[in-house]
């Protein structure tokens, strides 16, 4: 399991941050360093490069490996890459830099193709306080194929019932009337428009107004069927067999199942609900537990979605870091779910769920022993089918996320003990406890570009 630093934070992403910001540091220190004079002034290196192609084909959004071999009697230290525009005789940067270590004249280094008007790769070559600038034709193909989005401090809340003329016809007695709810327990993995920005932590309010688009799961507390009107005496019509937090997919079966508890978001509000031909219909889960799972735990995995993990970068706000955290994010597919990709020898598959539990068979009419289905530290696999319409067959393209889980309530205390004390189970009164209560979460994902 991953360690925690402080609240929630991991302490494997702390040490990635604090080595971005030395690594940042140094590159201001090369851009500023020909501002001051002097000794620190860069100078021009005598050196030549041979690239071993003349010119490069490059797809838009992809990595090329770009080969050439230095001349120079100097010590190479970096390379930096990036695309620039020529015109005439002079060369506009369009790109962002990309830096690597070099030792050595043997020059091979990953460029990503970052803008479709570059006509241009530059390749630098930096010995110390010397640099000279070298440049390869290029022609960039293609389309960016989608988006990435990241964000390590997702806070999302079990939210309560929502009133409803559904189960509340005493405060909403007209028909499909409802309060409505600015609670943040939606997550979209594509996104959704709100004015001139995209959100992907949304409240039932917010895709009300959309009608659903793209609602791809929902944090909640399984509790009670939030469509019934309280009994005679007061009580609630509580689930039996599920309690306690979960994911779930936005589907309506889901939202509105007899184990999950969430009519009351599914409604008619006005006019207005989450539809299922609006949301983000084919989206699933599989998660990939750490090593307190014991004899299940799954180390190669585990690992394997660790290492993309911190492949994708800790942020995707620049057009580059985007696409390369939409590459990095295509490992999944690749490595977990080929099948996908049509592989037929010795495929391999992801499965997934549209709900996962944080327990299992943890309501009171379980007869199923407790099963916990993950904790802080796990990760959960994300994917989501969009299917687009191709001279006139529809052909399905998947995206992949991850969700790290960082913090979670505690919730030891709500756990009572039968009779008999042969099972455990979330008290339905203390349950009420968990609503309303942050959860923290970590994700990284592909994004369709929304139109």
């Amino acid at each position: 399991m991953t360690k925690k630093i402080g609240k929630y934070k991991p302490i494997k992403t702390f040490i990635m941050k604090k080595s971005l910001v030395i690594l940042s540091v140094a590159a201001l220190a090369f851009v500023g360093c020909n501002k001051n004079g002097g000794n620190d002034k860069i100078k021009p290196l005598d050196a030549t490069l041979e690239f071993k192609d003349a010119s490069v084909e490059l797809v838009y959004g992809e990595p090329t490996t770009i080969e050439a071999t230095a001349v120079t009697e100097a010590t190479l230290d970096r390379i930096v890459l990036k695309a620039v525009k020529k015109s005439g005789e002079t060369y506009e940067a369009i790109g962002e830099e990309q830096a690597y270590e070099q030792k050595g004249l043997e020059i091979s280094a990953e460029f990503f193709a970052d803008s479709k008007e570059m006509t241009d790769v530059e390749l630098t070559l930096v010995a110390g306080q010397q640099s000279k600038a070298f440049y390869l034709p290029a022609k960039v193909m293609g389309e960016l194929k989608g988006t990435a989005w990241i964000n390590d401090a997702v806070t999302l809340y079990a939210d309560n019932k929502v009133a409803h003329n559904l189960n509340d016809n005493v405060t909403y007695p007209v028909e499909n009337t409802g309060a409505g709810s600015d609670t943040k327990s939606f997550f979209s993995m594509h996104g959704v428009k709100i004015g001139d920005k995209v959100e992907h932590i949304l409240s039932l309010n917010e895709l009300l107004a959309v009608d659903g688009l793209n609602a791809s799961m929902c944090w909640l507390n399984c509790l009670e069927k939030t469509d019934a009107q309280p009994k005679a005496d007061g009580s609630m019509t509580y689930i039996g067999s599920q309690r306690g937090y979960m994911f779930s997919g936005c589907r309506n079966a889901s939202l509105g199942g007899g184990t999950t508890g969430r009519q009351c978001d599914i409604a008619n509000y006005s006019g207005h609900q989450i539809m299922d031909e609006k949301i983000d219909y084919d989206f699933s889960f599989a998660v990939v537990n750490g090593s307190w799972i014991g004899e299940k735990y799954d180390e190669a995995k585990y690992k394997l979605v660790d290492r993309i993990w911190l492949s994708a970068g800790e942020s995707a706000e620049t057009n580059l870091e985007k696409i390369k955290t939409f590459w990095a994010l295509k490992k999944i597919q690749e490595e977990l779910d080929n099948s996908k990709l049509g592989v037929e020898e010795n495929p391999t598959s992801l499965g997934g769920k549209t709900y996962l539990r944080r327990w299992a068979e943890a309501g009171h009419t379980s007869k199923k022993p407790l099963v916990e289905g993950f904790r802080a530290g796990d990760y959960i696999i994300i994917r989501s089918e969009r299917k687009e319409e191709v001279s006139g067959e529809k052909i399905s393209k998947y995206y992949y996320g991850i969700v790290q889980v960082l913090q979670l309530p505690d919730d030891s205390a709500t756990f009572v003990e039968n009779e008999d004390k042969s099972k455990k189970y979330i008290d339905q009164e203390k349950a009420y406890d968990l609503f309303m209560k942050p959860s923290y979460f970590a994700v990284k994902t592909q994004c369709e570009i929304l139109k």
